[in-house]
């Protein structure tokens, strides 16, 4: 799992929290300038401004090509679109 952190709302490279996804096999990445966020808007999630608090789940056949696929699940905020993240993930996990 990826989690891409970005400067919005305040926040910093020393704002990024382990403990929201406590797992050995979580990366964290920071996007200082926001590219990730501008890219995932323009060609995943067509939200006309940033995409930021929001979650892509990807299952074992999707493959990163011009655009990452088939997404499995998606919402936002992650913490408020929990249960629906945990109920999408919970079959890719067995």
């Amino acid at each position: 799992m990826f989690v891409v952190w970005v400067p919005f709302l305040g926040g910093s490279r020393s704002a990024i929290n382990p403990s929201i996804f406590p797992d050995s096999r979580v990366t964290y990445l920071w996007d200082q300038n926001a590219v990730s966020s501008q890219w995932f808007s323009q060609h995943v999630t067509g939200q006309p401004g940033p995409t930021w608090d929001y979650y892509l789940l990807f299952g074992p056949g999707a493959r990163w090509g011009a655009v990452p696929g088939p997404v499995a699940s998606q919402g936002g905020t992650v913490i408020g679109d929990s249960g629906n993240l945990l109920a999408a993930i919970q079959p890719l996990l067995h």
